[in-house]
């Protein structure tokens, strides 16, 4: 049996649902209390706090400790509001979610660090999730940061990976038109380099 996983590398999680403590902005001022990640890890988000943070003393804004990341390895919070445009596809947060920095060498390590994980734990390959919401030239690098982790030969006969790229509307963007954005002829080329 071969087991792939579902790596969402494009995101991390939406806000307001940290250890903070919570408010909204309405006239009821409705609070509730901060919710931990998966097994007990922490993260800051900047939605609706009203708390500073208790490790920095700031304002929270996307911390997550245990991923290493802090607010400068995501794009500045942004609606995505365009299927069609190439910037907002890859720096929009798709549903609010906080938008990882995938053109940032260091983002690029770390989600490679990730996938050598998965393959060391014995996954055979990935589908990765929102791919058409990262720009085909730092998937490609990101792939190639995993290969050299793995010492740079050849990939296991089993290994797969494949891209969640739902096409809508913005069929002409990442499928008919040859251009930095587009998911066949550019990044295959792109995966070649």
């Amino acid at each position: 049996m071969r087991v792939y996983a579902d790596a969402v590398i494009n995101h991390m999680s939406g806000g307001g649902n940290d250890i903070q403590n919570h408010r909204n902005g309405s006239g009821s001022c409705s609070k509730w209390s901060g919710k931990e990640g998966q097994a007990g890890s922490p993260y800051f988000t900047h939605n609706w706090t009203y708390e500073y943070n208790e490790n920095t003393g700031l304002i929270p804004g996307c911390e997550y400790p245990s991923a290493t990341y802090n607010a400068m390895d995501f794009h500045c919070e942004r609606s995505l509001n365009s299927w069609t445009d190439p910037f907002q596809l890859n720096n929009g947060w798709l549903s609010g979610l906080t938008d990882l920095d995938t053109e940032s060498d260091y983002v690029r390590e770390r989600i490679a660090a990730y996938l050598t994980d998965l393959i060391s734990i014995g996954f055979s390959g990935y589908r990765i999730d929102a791919a058409k919401h990262i720009q085909p030239d730092s998937i490609a690098a990101i792939l190639g940061k995993f290969k050299r982790n793995l010492g740079g030969g050849d990939l296991p006969d089993d290994f797969m990976t494949y891209l969640e790229v739902l096409i809508g509307g913005e069929a002409q963007l990442l499928e008919c038109q040859y251009s930095s954005y587009e998911y066949s002829v550019y990044f295959d080329d792109a995966m070649k380099k």
